[in-house]
């Protein structure tokens, strides 16, 4: 197991993104882009995504990105990766509520973040753990009083992802799955890994329902006009 000071600095929310480094990483292990697709950010550094400069013409419907799926977490093999632990924590969730079953591959993704936040810089997701953001926005990340600020509906689904959240940590914190006790307990890094799992997920239906998240593919799509197809 890494050191502490070996581990994505969770804990400090405005800790550089080392996106530059993921890129490396992701071209040195068969990711592609077409001509013209850059990393930008239009903040300073603190948002990032993938974007086209216009120096160039890409046709409607052409590949832009490709990335090997040897790099791509697919919650079906880290379900077969992690096992009967795995397994019995899914158990006691969907016992626990029923609604949670259709929630499992996040689940999973949520579960392989932190496995490989523990192995630190020996993790081969190293360099793309260690350029995803810190904070995020969303119901797990909101007090009480940011619900009272809320509409009702809006408020009513925020709170519906934070009790889902809640019910994901306790599996967790039962101690089934293979993830240090001190991650486990540090509240930061499981909201870290629950938010990187909902916000960066790709759903496919076909051959079986599940959820990938694709290194550096995740950069596509952030602006409030997503014009990329995932396949």
């Amino acid at each position: 197991t890494a050191t502490r000071d070996d581990l994505v600095a969770i804990a400090d929310a405005y800790a550089p993104r080392d996106v530059y480094s993921m890129e490396q990483w992701a071209r040195q292990n068969g990711a592609q882009t077409v001509d013209g697709v850059e990393l930008y950010s239009a903040d300073g550094g603190s948002d990032w995504g993938l974007i086209h400069n216009g120096q160039s013409t890409v046709p409607a419907g052409s590949p832009v990105v490709y990335v090997p799926s040897d790099l791509v977490l697919s919650s079906d093999a880290i379900k077969e990766e992690f096992g009967g632990s795995l397994e019995a924590a899914e158990n006691e969730l969907v016992q626990l509520d029923g609604n949670t079953e259709r929630r499992l591959p996040l689940f999973r993704l949520m579960v392989k973040l932190m496995a490989e936040y523990d192995e630190g810089t020996d993790s081969v997701y190293y360099p793309w753990l260690n350029s995803l953001p810190r904070q995020f926005y969303n119901g797990v990340s909101m007090t009480d009083e940011c619900f009272e600020c809320l509409p009702p509906y809006a408020a009513k689904l925020s709170l519906e992802e934070k009790n889902m959240y809640s019910q994901f940590v306790g599996a967790i914190r039962d101690g089934f799955v293979p993830v240090e006790e001190t991650t486990m307990n540090d509240d930061g890094i499981v909201s870290w890994a629950y938010n990187v799992a909902l916000t960066r997920f790709h759903e496919v239906w076909y051959p079986s329902r599940q959820k990938y998240i694709a290194p550096m593919a995740d950069m596509l799509n952030h602006s409030s006009e997503p014009n990329v197809e995932i396949t």
